[in-house]
């Protein structure tokens, strides 16, 4: 692993999983306010990203719980982390197709149309991707974390990621800009304000998967 750069756990990761040792369930929704690279569990860095150009731009470079692609965060994302005690913890595509069905629900509310769900864990419209995640699962809890784009300048993937050797079936080989797009782009003016606040009221009133209150030492 190359150390000349951080790779020091994503912040928000550190926070929830520290919630999670008194309560069964947290999440936290917000807006990027910078650059950042987060790295799946078990990716390489020298693999996934154009290093030398994230080194020479400065921009911090995280590593989630969860598996799955390297991202880029910049303003314009919206990131949602949801974590839980659940009763089926290694149901991976359950418990990610139960919050992006949530988060689908919310956008159609908002007046976003002809969204599908796309490979393992990815949202699409019009058969590009808007949103990717990824879960970190143990015995008895689950993280979820994914990224919404709202209005980020998407010529930073251009900048940063390299093609990723692993890809769905939808994605046909595209390159970055051919294959994501954000809800701006798609016509939809949204509001990070206000696609926050629906996305926070509809997670607060309902866990979107199979929940369980454990003790502390279960």
């Amino acid at each position: 692993m190359d150390e000349t750069y951080d790779h020091t756990m994503f912040p928000i990761d550190t926070l929830l999983l520290e919630r999670l040792k008194s309560s069964s369930y947290a999440f936290e929704i917000y807006e990027a306010t910078r650059i950042e690279i987060v790295l799946g569990r078990s990716a390489k860095a020298e693999d996934d990203l154009h290093l030398e150009r994230c080194l020479d731009d400065g921009v911090p470079i995280h590593r989630r719980s969860g598996g799955g692609g390297t991202v880029v965060l910049s303003p314009g994302v919206i990131i949602l982390s949801i974590g839980g005690k659940s009763r089926v913890p290694y149901h991976l595509r359950e418990h990610m197709r139960g919050v992006n069905d949530r988060i689908i629900e919310v956008l159609g509310g908002l007046g976003v149309q002809e969204l599908s769900h796309e490979g393992i864990s990815d949202i699409a419209l019009h058969g590009r991707k808007i949103l990717g995640s990824s879960l970190y699962r143990s015995r008895d809890l689950v993280l979820y974390q994914g990224s919404l784009l709202l209005h980020p300048d998407l010529s930073l993937m251009d900048r940063y990621l390299r093609q990723p050797e692993r890809q769905p079936a939808y994605r046909r080989g595209r390159p970055h800009d051919q294959f994501v797009t954000s809800l701006r782009l798609a016509g939809y003016s949204l509001t990070a304000s206000e696609v926050v606040t629906r996305l926070k009221k509809a997670f607060r009133e309902r866990v979107p998967w199979p929940s369980v209150s454990l003790p502390n030492n279960a």
